[in-house]
């Protein structure tokens, strides 16, 4: 009776990291893809970054803090205006789903090489 549950037991643990293998593989080329879009994403956030003007009015609050500090309401509604909001989005969501493939990534791993590990310790 007890080699019938370490039977079952084993070829549930096999099951499961051969589902994590196939996982791996599609979490992977989803990993390899963000991280290849993240690069043309970050080139257009910074060129809408520059082109708005985003960035002079950014360095104004480092240099001018005084002026900054009397006329903050304009200050802060010039920022909000000239931020290219579909950009950044864009560029944050690249990464979010390359972290989120990262984290999806390690859970993978460590199913696979965690119930190795744990196979190779009941054989023995």
């Amino acid at each position: 009776m007890e080699k019938l549950f370490e039977k079952i037991m084993r070829r549930i643990g096999e099951e499961q990291r051969f589902a994590a293998k196939r996982r791996l593989m599609f979490i992977s080329l989803g990993a390899v893809i963000s991280l290849a879009v993240l690069v043309p994403v970050f080139n257009l956030t910074r060129t809408n970054l520059v082109e708005s003007g985003f960035l002079q009015f950014l360095s104004l609050a480092f240099s001018d803090f005084g002026i900054i500090a009397v006329y903050w309401q304009n200050f802060a509604m010039s920022l909000l205006e000239t931020v290219p909001a579909i950009s950044l989005a864009m560029f944050f969501a690249v990464i979010f789903a390359f972290l989120g493939s990262l984290k999806l990534l390690a859970r993978d791993l460590k199913i696979i090489y965690g119930l190795q590990q744990n196979i190779a310790i009941k054989k023995n």
